[in-house]
């Protein structure tokens, strides 16, 4: 009885280690995560605002045009 007894106390150490140790690998994801998320958000705005610069673009481009063509 003492055998058993003393076997799943070691066993139950193992999976509190275990535990310990998922808690702490998943403390690093979610750093690592939170990281990531704001080099995304960083690059969603750059990307918006190539987006509105080319619209910008393109609109004052074909003004342009109209406006020569119309000269000639």
């Amino acid at each position: 009885m003492n055998e058993y007894r003393d076997e799943m106390m070691n066993l139950l150490v193992k999976v509190d280690t275990r535990q310990e140790e998922l808690y702490h690998r998943i403390g690093r994801i979610e750093k690592h995560l939170e990281r990531l998320n704001g080099k995304v958000a960083e690059q969603e705005k750059k990307i918006t605002s190539l987006w509105s610069y080319g619209v910008a673009f393109i609109f004052i481009m074909s003004f342009g045009i109209n406006l020569i063509m119309r000269s000639f």
